[in-house]
C-alpha cells in the first residue's frame, strides 16, 4: 500500500468528478459531452461568514459539436444543473464565444480569453479545457475505425503537431514517432 494512502484515516471533505463521452454524429462529426460535479462532504463557512451545508456545489454540463477533420467547434451549449449562486447562470451566454475555435495549440489560452475571467465562469473554463483531450481521443477512435492509408511522410500527417511532445511516448525521436516513421518507410 502507498504511504500516502495509509495516511487517509478520515472521511473526504470534497470531491470533483469529471466525466466525458464522445458520441458519433456522422463520419466527420462528433458530440463531446463533459460533466463536472463538485460535492462538499461537510458544512463550511464561506468568505462572508455564511454557513454552507454539505452537498453539491457545482454540477455543470458542456456539449460540443466538433467537425473531426478540422477539430473545429461547430456548436456549443452548457447547462448549470446546480450552482452556488443563481447569478452564475448568466455566464452560460459566454459559450457562444467558443464557436469557431479549433482544438489545436493555443486552445486553452483562447478558451481563457473567451469564457474565463470576470465575464465567464472558472468552472466552465476548467471543464472545457480538460474536454479538449476527450475531443482529440474521441475523434481518434471515430477516425480509427477504418484503417487509413499511411501518409507519404510525417509532415503530411494531420494533427501530428498535437501529439509530438504530449507525453513520453510521443517525444521527438521516441517510441511512437519511430514506429510511425518505420511504417512509412516500410511501405515504400
Amino acid at each position: 500500500m502507498s504511504r500516502l494512502k495509509e495516511m487517509i484515516t478520515c472521511s473526504a471533505a470534497h470531491s470533483r468528478m469529471i466525466d466525458m463521452k464522445t458520441y458519433v454524429v456522422d463520419d466527420d462529426t462528433v458530440i463531446v459531452e463533459g460533466e463536472l460535479r463538485d460535492d462538499r462532504y461537510q458544512a463550511v463557512y464561506d468568505q462572508a461568514g455564511m454557513k454552507q451545508n454539505a452537498g453539491p456545489i457545482h454540477h455543470l454540463v458542456i456539449r460540443l459539436l466538433i467537425r473531426g477533420k478540422t477539430m473545429e467547434i461547430v456548436d456549443a451549449e452548457a447547462e448549470m444543473l446546480h450552482v452556488p449562486h443563481e447569478e452564475c447562470k448568466i455566464t452560460l451566454e459566454s459559450m457562444a464565444n467558443i464557436i469557431g475555435l479549433e482544438i489545436k495549440g493555443g486552445f486553452i489560452k483562447e478558451v481563457r480569453k473567451k469564457i474565463g475571467g470576470i465575464d465567464g465562469c472558472a468552472h466552465l473554463t476548467h471543464l472545457l479545457t480538460v474536454m479538449s483531450q476527450e475531443v482529440f481521443q474521441g475523434i481518434i477512435v471515430v477516425q480509427g475505425k477504418d484503417r487509413a492509408p499511411l501518409p507519404e511522410n510525417l509532415d503530411d500527417m494531420k494533427g501530428l503537431e498535437n501529439l509530438i511532445g504530449s507525453c513520453k511516448m510521443w517525444e521527438p525521436g521516441g517510441l511512437k514517432l519511430t514506429r510511425l516513421q518505420k511504417a512509412i518507410e516500410g511501405r515504400r
